[in-house]
Formats: C-alpha cells, sequence, structure tokens
C-alpha cells in the first residue's frame, strides 16, 4: 500500500499539469479568438484607411481599404495630424466636478469638432486633462460612424517603457515625435517648423539625449507592434474618454445581428471557461479530500492500535501486580544469622513468613525481632509463639511480611491523556 502512494501523487500531479496546460492552450486560443474579433471591427485612418487583419505568424497587418463605402468599423486609431492636442491642468480635486466644469470650458482648440480627452490626477488638489479636438471633416472621409476614436499619439505613448520621455516613431505615411513632460504628453508631425526631433524636444522643453535609455528610436517595421501592444494596455475605464457622442450615431446602421452573434460567442466562452474552471477546482478539491480523508483514518488506526497496546499491558500488569518479593527470605535471613541467630525451620503461609530459630547467649529474640523490623523489604515483624528459654538460650518463632512492590496509578493516568 505504502510503496503505491507516491506513484498515485505522481499520476495526479501529472494529470493536474496536463489539465492546467490543456487550460492554458484552449484560454490562449480563445483571447487569440476574441483579438481576432475585436481586430475586425477596428481601423487605422492615416493618407488613408486601413484596417487589422491577423496573419499566420499571429500578428497584425494593416490593409488598405479600397472601397470606403463597404467599410462599416466600430473603432478608428486617428492619424495626428487630423486633430489638435493640448493639455491643461485644472485645480479641482473632485473629479465629478472636473467633469461639469469642462462642459463650460470652450477654449481648448482653435476649431470646434469632437473633442476626446483623458483625465488623470497630478496630486489630492488638482487634476491633468489631455484633449484631442477632432478637425470636422476628417470624418466625412469615411461612410461610418465610430464608437471609439483614439487618438495616436495616446496609443502610441501608451506603448512606450515608464523610463522612455522622448521617441522618434517612423509612422506609414509621416514620422512622429512623442514627449512625456512633467507639464503632460506632447506630440508632433516631423515638418519644415521641427525637422528633427532636438528642435522638437527643445520646443516642447524635454530634455534630451541620444545615447540614453530615455530616448527611443522605432522604425516602420515596429509601428504596428507599437498599436497592438498600446491597444493591449487599454481597459474600459480608460476608454470612456475616447467614446464618440451616442446622439451622433446613426441607429438605422447599427451592426444588430454582429452585436448580438458577438455578445452570444463572449457569453458562450464566458460560461464554458467558467465551468472549466469549476470543474477543474472541484476535482481539485475533491483529490486533496480524498488524500487527507486517507492520513486521517491511517492516524486513527494508528491511535486504536496504540490503546489496544495499552490495554494488553495492563491486563499483563494485573497477575504481577500483588505479587510478594518473597525472594528476598534469605538476604534477610543472613542478616538475622550475622547477629548470632540460628535458624531451625522456614515457614511460608498466607504470604508471610515464619521463622523458628534460637538466639545464642550473646543475644536476645528481641534483637533478632528489632533486627528484622530495620530491613525495608520486612513489614509486620513480631513473635508469633512466646519466647521460651532452654539451656540458656531463647527459642522464638518470628512472623512478618514483605513490602510490595506498589503500581504507580499516575503513570497509567498521564500515558492514557497523552493517548487522547
Amino acid at each position: 500500500m505504502y510503496n503505491k502512494l507516491p506513484q498515485c501523487r505522481c499520476i495526479n500531479l501529472k494529470r493536474n499539469i496536463e489539465l492546467q496546460e490543456a487550460k492554458n492552450t484552449k484560454t490562449g486560443r480563445l483571447s487569440h479568438l476574441l483579438e481576432s474579433i475585436l481586430a475586425s471591427q477596428g481601423g487605422y485612418l492615416a493618407d488613408q484607411l486601413y484596417t487589422f487583419k491577423r496573419t499566420e505568424a499571429q500578428s497584425f497587418q494593416l490593409h488598405a481599404v479600397q472601397n470606403k463605402s463597404a467599410a462599416n468599423l466600430r473603432w478608428l486609431i486617428l492619424s495626428r495630424e487630423y486633430y489638435f492636442e493640448a493639455t491643461k491642468d485644472y485645480p479641482i480635486a473632485n473629479k465629478r466636478d472636473l467633469k461639469q466644469a469642462l462642459r463650460f470650458d470652450d477654449n481648448k482648440a482653435p476649431f470646434e469638432g469632437i473633442t476626446l480627452q483623458h483625465i488623470e490626477r497630478i496630486d489630492e488638489q488638482s487634476h491633468r486633462v489631455t484633449f484631442w479636438v477632432i478637425n470636422p471633416t476628417v470624418l466625412k472621409k469615411v461612410n461610418f460612424a465610430p464608437w471609439v476614436i483614439l487618438p495616436e499619439s495616446y496609443i502610441l505613448a501608451k506603448a512606450l517603457s515608464d523610463n522612455v520621455n522622448l521617441a522618434t516613431i517612423e509612422c506609414i505615411n509621416k514620422t512622429l515625435f512623442i514627449s512625456k513632460t512633467g507639464r503632460g504628453l506632447f506630440s508632433g508631425v516631423q515638418s519644415s517648423h521641427t525637422p528633427t526631433i532636438e528642435h522638437f524636444a527643445f520646443s516642447t522643453g524635454s530634455p534630451i539625449s541620444m545615447g540614453s535609455e530615455n530616448y527611443y528610436h522605432a522604425k516602420s517595421i515596429d509601428f504596428i507592434d507599437l498599436l497592438s501592444k498600446g491597444l493591449k494596455s487599454l481597459n474600459l475605464a480608460k476608454l470612456q474618454g475616447f467614446l464618440v457622442n451616442l446622439n451622433e450615431f446613426n441607429w438605422q446602421n447599427y451592426p444588430w445581428k454582429q452585436a448580438a452573434l458577438i455578445s452570444t460567442t463572449v457569453f458562450t466562452l464566458y460560461l464554458a471557461i467558467s465551468s472549466g474552471w469549476l470543474a477543474f477546482k472541484d476535482q481539485q478539491l475533491t483529490q486533496q479530500l480524498v488524500a487527507k480523508k486517507t492520513r486521517v483514518n491511517q492516524a486513527l488506526t494508528l491511535q486504536e492500535t496504540y490503546k489496544q497496546q495499552l490495554q494488553w499491558q495492563e491486563l499483563l500488569a494485573v497477575p504481577v501486580k500483588d505479587n510478594v518479593p518473597y525472594w528476598n527470605t534469605w538476604p534477610i535471613v543472613l542478616e538475622a544469622i550475622a547477629v548470632g541467630a540460628k535458624f531451625t525451620a522456614i515457614h511460608y503461609q498466607n504470604s508471610n513468613v515464619i521463622i523458628h530459630g534460637t538466639a545464642n547467649d550473646s543475644i536476645k529474640a528481641t534483637d533478632v525481632l528489632a533486627k528484622l523490623s530495620k530491613n525495608p523489604y520486612v513489614v509486620s515483624a513480631s513473635f508469633s509463639e512466646p519466647v521460651r528459654k532452654y539451656r540458656g538460650n531463647e527459642n522464638f518463632v518470628i512472623n512478618f511480611g514483605f513490602a510490595k512492590v506498589l503500581y504507580k496509578p499516575e503513570v497509567e493516568q498521564t500515558t492514557k491523556q497523552a493517548v487522547k
């Protein structure tokens, strides 16, 4: 039995590892599927409209849209040249009050258009708001109304490492400069006014060190990977400021069937993943309970065996519990002989020893009795018959018992408490 336990544990561990690997593989496939579904609903607007397509190498590529009228995308990344970017600090501690104040702040851009915003807290008493005001003529180039519009500079800045403060990114049709300073995010397209990164850094007040870790240069082949990385870093809370006003939606063109299909697919996948996870945890807990139950049963069996052995020891101790140490008779008699007594007969009767003897001229019978009484093994030594004198000697008969080996009940009580 004990030789089979390690083998069973190895089998269970191997099964758990295989289940975990299968689950990770399934989760990875589902995440790739969801990414592909979401990517198919988005695009990138630069010199023309592009859509995202997943390749066989599980990476994304941009494909130019030939028929713009057929495109019906739900989210859109907007190139830097199509919006105005500004950053402002507001000494307002409460975020809800800040949103109310932003409704009356019209001084955001030199033109009016769809305004996107990102709010971040500077300290306990103030917030920083970055605005992106979209040129009103931009969305006329497409025949759809996206739900979410994401500024290109914001997405690329999210993809950069935290230690990078200045970056040059070669995009599809331009070179983009990005600066992350203590005053907020700044970006700009390479032009005659800012032909180099040094000019851009000087205009934004950002220190530049071309060979340090604070500067990053991305080539055009890395552009799509940066977009993907920036998109994956977003969550629902960060997307709130990039939602387009719902009043501008054309609900007649809303893809109800696609939305229902996506919702049903996501919900079904969620149920499948959660059910598989719960089943896995249930099996794991069951195996743990079985293992603990086996150990508890073994411990109880050992405890019962130990109790039985204690009971057997108690039963074996009963016959010898009241035994008299009669083997000490001879040492006791020898002590009396050393005093000067002579013994003629020794009898053992009713757990007592009866000695017949004679005391010579040098001692008396009382001296022999006193000597026997001092022995620690002798109990209740006395004359069983009167002392008689014969030819100057004293004949006597002494009766005594032996000190018993007492059984200590406190040892038994301590042992029983240890077993319990």
